[in-house]
């Protein structure tokens, strides 16, 4: 049939093409003449399988994009692209599952010991707890001290340090002015003065 080999030739160049070059594509399809292809191009353009456009005083004919081998490649790559995008979203989705999952397990697990590590921690608690109990014992039969008699006795504390600071300064000054005209070292003077610092006998005190 002359259209299907018009189309069909059309449909292969997708170009324009004059009726003399479309008379000659279709010759090895079967034997059109003038009239029979120009008859089957005015069908195809009525049908709007092929549309016409005329340069001059020639006529020239192509094949409509939307039925011509572009327009099916179109619709093919589009649905390919639709079906790829599909299988896309769901390995997308995949993925993010397990993501999230391994992210809960990662959440879940920070800031935990193991096992492990809590048995030696309380071993080591169990230890230290031990120790303070024996330190403990000794004071097992001492009565609390009251509010009160703490007072007390801090109040002692302080005016019995401010006394011994005060006898320690006076103390030194008379050191200090026997050194001046002293021909050893202080050190020696102490010595043979007999008296002992508190370095001398190791005694530590907050003098501050």
């Amino acid at each position: 049939m002359a259209q299907d080999a018009v189309l069909s030739f059309l449909e292969e160049h997708n170009r324009p093409f004059s009726i003399h070059d479309i008379i000659g594509g279709v010759k090895g399809k079967g034997e059109f003449g003038k009239a029979a292809v120009q008859k089957a191009l005015d069908a195809l353009v009525n049908k709007g399988k092929v549309k016409e456009k005329l340069y001059g005083k020639q006529k020239v004919y192509h094949i409509a994009q939307n039925v011509g081998p572009t327009g099916n490649q179109l619709r093919e790559t589009l649905l390919e692209m639709d079906r790829r995008t599909n299988e896309i979203s769901v390995e997308l989705k995949e993925v993010n599952d397990k993501l999230k999952a391994k992210s809960n397990i990662l959440t879940e697990k920070q800031g935990k010991v193991s096992i492990a590590d809590l048995i030696e921690k309380k071993v080591d608690i169990e230890k230290q707890l031990e120790i303070v109990k024996e330190d403990l014992i000794q004071y097992a039969d001492v009565d609390p001290i009251s509010p009160k008699r703490k007072e007390e006795v801090e109040k002692l504390y302080a005016k019995a340090l401010t006394e011994y600071k005060k006898r320690k300064r006076m103390c030194m000054d008379v050191v200090n002015a026997i050194l001046e005209n002293y021909p050893k070292s202080k050190k020696q003077l102490l010595e043979d003065m007999g008296i002992e610092t508190d370095e001398d006998v190791g005694f530590s005190l907050d003098l501050k």
